[in-house]
């Protein structure tokens, strides 16, 4: 059975910067990608098994914990970051709240993002 991760966001430059993180992670998942909400959602109901996924925070049209808290329903079990380029404690809190285990904010140095990201997948794979 293949693993699945879902990239949740609206940002064409977050989801590539996501992919390439990924792959040269060489995290064993095939990548789903969703730009809303919505698609988020059906992706969802379409796979879930999902079992990880980067969730952004301002996606359109209902925000990110939306999405966490539909994913945790579908799948208990998934592996949820909330990865955003707001470093607010607010969206920190509500990803918390929502079932997200990690927060990564994007607008930091890219070397800590990086470093934030790789340890994450590096996490990931242990499970």
């Amino acid at each position: 059975m293949t693993t699945l991760l879902l990239i949740a966001d609206d940002c064409d430059a977050k989801i590539l910067m996501l992919e390439g993180f990924i792959k040269k992670s060489k995290f064993p998942a095939e990548i789903l990608i969703a730009k809303t909400t919505e698609e988020a959602i059906k992706t969802i109901d379409n796979h879930p098994d999902i079992k990880f996924a980067f969730i952004d925070y301002e996606i359109p049209s209902a925000l990110g914990p939306a999405i966490i808290i539909h994913l945790k329903e579908a799948n208990p079990k998934a592996h949820i970051a909330l990865v955003s380029s707001g470093n607010s404690e607010k969206y920190q809190q509500n990803a918390s709240e929502s079932g997200a285990e990690k927060y990564i904010c994007t607008s930091f140095e890219s070397d800590i993002v990086e470093k934030n990201l790789s340890e994450l997948l590096d996490s990931w794979k242990q499970v």
